[in-house]
């Protein structure tokens, strides 16, 4: 789904704000009005960056008001109606992105929410990622480095329930316009040059999201289309054109007897029937960049794999000692295992490689890790303190089968070494 939680994650800033706390990363209140109405600014739509637009810079607005505030109940309980608004604006693209949304939390009842939204922007093709962009989280921004979008305007509906056990049900149905911005040449500027434009298609989609606990997410996603109604009767309702699925773990684990800490993350998609390029999985990476990112291939650039299956896992453990402290450096060592397999499906693949039609004689080729790779890394964070920032280093190495088609003989096109920055306002 297209950023279909960021009315709920504005809802529940919202309420905190209403209770007179503060909203990590997300939200700023403004102004309160009468009958506890609140304007916020959203921190996040400030500003963005990724290899398409580069700088993106933008406003957003939240107004919460709510419905008829009960006395019975505390404030992070109330009914609340929620309006939502943005704009930015990309420096390389020279075109506008806005968006908005309206509904309803009610935080007391199965049916804990819904909300319809509409907005014309970027939709990062393959994505695979469950959350919303952080400004101030930046070592889980690695869509800094995505360069493959499409552009999309999209108006969906979703509902938010409540269901037994620590689970979270989220229900939606979207209607998109869709074109990519990039061929297998490089990447299209249809605001800027109008031989760049690409035609359109369009998706109506129903997605599901289950969030059980707080670690493990899955996502299902369909696309409904009407058959030829003169083929027969049955062909007049919609029918099924594709089918995506992904799935994921993440925790995070302290040791007894400060140990250290454990972080485990693990992911596994995949589509069925003639899904599009969009809906299948990136599995680039980071790779050639300077700065370590969480849950990513560090190793592999980015457009090197895409998939229709996949399996993605990091293992990484930080020390439970510093091997020294001082007010500026208080270093920390980690070391840690990531580990990537993919396959692509039909008969026209040859060494895990096909070729997909973006458009109308617009080919691309893309390939899977269909002999998988591993990512042994070390590092050492809390290096030094310096102003809002905890630095260190990293290096990882990527591990192949020889004879795989994407083995690298180039010692240095398979080694990182990365700087470790992370923000700590506040601390």
């Amino acid at each position: 789904m297209m950023k279909r939680k960021g009315l709920i994650k504005t809802a529940l800033c919202a309420m905190l704000l209403l209770a007179g706390g503060t909203c990590e990363g997300q939200s700023v209140r403004l102004a309160r009005l009468k009958n506890r109405t609140d304007i916020s600014l959203d921190l996040d739509r400030l500003y963005n960056y990724n290899n398409y637009e580069h700088n993106r810079w933008g406003l957003g607005f939240d107004i919460t008001v709510p419905l008829k505030y009960d006395e019975r109940y505390g404030t992070l309980f109330q009914n609340l109606a929620i309006v939502s608004a943005y704009a930015g604006y990309g420096t390389a693209d020279y075109a506008w992105k806005f968006g908005g949304s309206a509904g309803m939390l009610f935080p007391r009842s199965v049916v804990r929410g819904f909300h319809v939204m509409y907005q014309h922007d970027l939709l990062r093709v393959g994505s695979h990622s469950f959350d919303d962009y952080n400004l101030f989280n930046t070592s889980n921004n690695s869509s800094y480095f995505s360069s493959r979008y499409a552009g999309a305007d999209v108006a969906s509906a979703v509902l938010q329930v409540d269901i037994p056990g620590p689970g979270e049900l989220l229900l939606e149905y979207s209607h998109s316009r869709e074109r990519y911005l990039f061929d297998a040449h490089g990447l299209l500027y249809p605001s800027r040059y109008e031989a760049d434009t690409m035609p359109y298609s369009v998706f109506n989609e129903v997605g599901l999201d289950l969030y059980w606990g707080k670690h493990w997410k899955l996502g299902l996603l369909a696309n409904l289309r009407r058959e030829d109604p003169d083929r027969n009767l049955y062909n007049i309702l919609p029918g099924i054109h594709y089918v995506r699925l992904l799935v994921q773990y993440n925790n995070r684990i302290e040791l007894k007897n400060n140990r250290g800490r454990l972080s485990l993350f693990a992911q596994g998609g995949a589509v069925w029937d003639d899904a599009p390029l969009s809906r299948r999985f990136d599995l680039g990476g980071t790779g050639g960049g300077r700065y370590y990112f969480n849950n990513t291939l560090l190793t592999v650039r980015p457009n090197t794999f895409m998939a229709d299956a996949f399996a993605l896992a990091s293992l990484r453990y930080t020390a439970g000692f510093n091997l020294w402290k001082s007010e500026i450096s208080n270093p920390q060592p980690f070391v840690q295992l990531g580990a990537v397999w993919g396959v692509l499906y039909g008969k026209d693949v040859v060494d895990d490689t096909k070729i997909v039609n973006l458009a109308p004689g617009s080919p691309i080729a893309i390939t899977a890790p269909f002999q998988g790779l591993l990512e042994p890394g070390i590092g050492i964070d809390k290096l030094l303190h310096w102003g809002v920032l905890d630095m260190g280093v990293a290096a990882a190495y990527q591990l192949t089968n020889k004879n795989s088609p994407y083995h690298l003989d180039n010692f240095f096109n398979k080694f990182a070494v990365m700087v470790v920055a992370n923000l700590v306002i506040g601390s």
